[in-house]
């Protein structure tokens, strides 16, 4: 007899395991109380692309008079944009569903409460759907912080960002990880005046110290506001009229804008789905998983931003690909070393590894190889600024970590997330020969240096 599955949440955690399941032979059902695709599918990773990419290409027209191009009287359609938007999302969505119809998914449209471990109702209609296993993929909502005036109208968080009818002339961004990055270059490009405050003392506080110095620079450049090491105090005014309040270095200053947009990541979404009646533990609203995706109930899985973590789409799937190995009998631990982190800005940012201060601390003696990204030709003739640092550990040359500022590098991060799970040695990847001319082989040159010799850099 089939095994049957049943998955709550149809993101990018949920989806790809039904597809792995289906084609394994399973019987599937996939609740979602919203649209396929979660959030990274409407209302994350591809809409803001989908924006992103306008942005570019508006930078790319303005710039393009270095190279003797002339455009005159450019301008966006900000409402024709977001109905390109829109197509894009739904066509995704569509062919998502299309896949689970010829894969001989149900999709059920509702809310799944679990009654018992394998026992899920579904809220709105009352149906009961019984599963030998259940895989939860609930997914992540916009987080808060207790601050005065957060609640405010005229204060919006990123699903919000999305749907906006106009941009407003002035955004006051609060949070400096990748999601207030990409927004704050967004709405810069698209016409708003931008002031992005982060309580850390760098943007990007998680990443390489090199990276966040060099994006900080890029954004400055082009007339955005960046304060780091800001502590915010309130936010008052009226919609359209927004002051807030902060203190750096113990001295009172504020921002007014039209707008303020709360950009402090997101936390699990796992309330209310009646985890502790059947004995899934928690901690701090997220489910606390094995190495297999296993919860502490028997036959229950979780995997994505419920489990917290590195909450990204691509981590998702290979949490929803794991769970469906060993749910249909082969084993399959997780495996977090060589997750790729990209940043779509510009310059894009993208790293896999440890940063050159972690790798000091876990290995000791290391060894790292930079190479300045104005020394390509073909970053040349592209343009942009940036960089590749690799970092070795000095026994083997085992890479730890590779970080890529440039145009194109969350394409290029692939190859350093490949290689550091293979395992491959500094001097393997020096010795990897790399097309010419091509940025990636800023990844090479950089993999020399770390070896200690260098062709196109002093």
């Amino acid at each position: 007899m089939n095994k049957k599955v049943v998955i709550i949440g149809g993101g990018p955690g949920g989806y790809p395991a039904a597809f792995l399941l289906a084609q394994k032979g399973a019987q599937v059902t996939l609740i979602e109380k919203d649209k396929v695709g979660g959030t990274c599918l409407n209302r994350g990773c591809i809409p803001t692309k989908v924006f992103l990419e306008a942005s570019h290409i508006l930078r790319q027209i303005k710039t393009g008079s270095r190279m003797g191009i002339r455009a005159q009287e450019v301008n966006l359609d900000f409402s024709k944009l977001s109905r390109y938007k829109d197509s894009i999302v739904d066509g995704l969505v569509k062919g998502v569903e299309k896949l689970c119809e010829v894969r001989k998914i149900r999709i059920i449209k509702g809310t799944g409460f679990l009654e018992a471990p394998q026992k899920i109702r579904i809220k709105e209609s009352g149906e009961l759907i019984d599963g030998d296993t259940l895989i939860i993929a609930t997914g992540s909502v916009p987080a808060t912080i207790p601050l005065a005036g957060v609640d405010g109208v005229g204060v919006i968080n990123s699903d919000d960002a999305l749907s906006l009818e106009q941009i407003p002339p002035s955004i006051v961004i609060i949070g400096g990880g990748s999601i207030g990055l990409e927004f704050g270059q967004i709405f810069h490009a698209l016409g708003s005046k931008v002031t992005l405050l982060e309580m850390l003392t760098q943007v990007l506080p998680n990443e390489d110290s090199d990276v966040a110095v060099e994006l900080e620079r890029a954004f400055k450049r082009e007339g955005i506001q960046i304060r780091t090491g800001v502590n915010v105090k309130e936010i008052s005014g009226e919609e359209g009229q927004k002051k807030v309040q902060y203190t750096v270095q113990n001295q009172d200053q504020s921002v007014e804008a039209a707008c303020v947009l709360l950009a402090v990541g997101r936390r699990p979404n796992s309330a209310g789905i009646g985890l502790e009646k059947v004995g899934v533990k928690t901690e701090k609203g997220r489910i606390v998983v094995n190495g297999q995706m296993e919860t502490t109930a028997a036959g229950v899985y979780a995997v994505g931003d419920a489990v917290g973590g590195v909450m990204l789409a691509h981590v998702a799937t290979a949490e929803g690909h794991t769970a469906a190995d060993n749910i249909m009998g082969k084993s399959h631990p997780m495996d977090y070393k060589a997750v790729p982190r990209c940043v779509y800005t510009y310059p894009e940012a993208a790293a896999v590894g440890l940063t050159e201060a972690e790798a000091r601390k876990v290995h000791g003696e290391i060894m790292v190889g930079h190479f300045p990204l104005q020394a390509s030709g073909k970053a040349r003739m592209v343009g942009g600024t940036g960089f590749a640092k690799i970092i070795a550990e000095k026994r083997y040359g085992g890479i730890v970590g590779v970080h890529l500022v440039g145009p194109h590098v969350t394409e290029m991060i692939a190859e350093a997330a490949a290689v550091m799970n293979l395992e491959c040695t500094c001097e393997d990847l020096a010795y990897t020969i790399h097309p010419h001319p091509t940025l990636s082989e800023m990844i090479m040159e950089a993999a020399m240096a770390a070896e200690g010799y260098k062709i196109h850099s002093l």
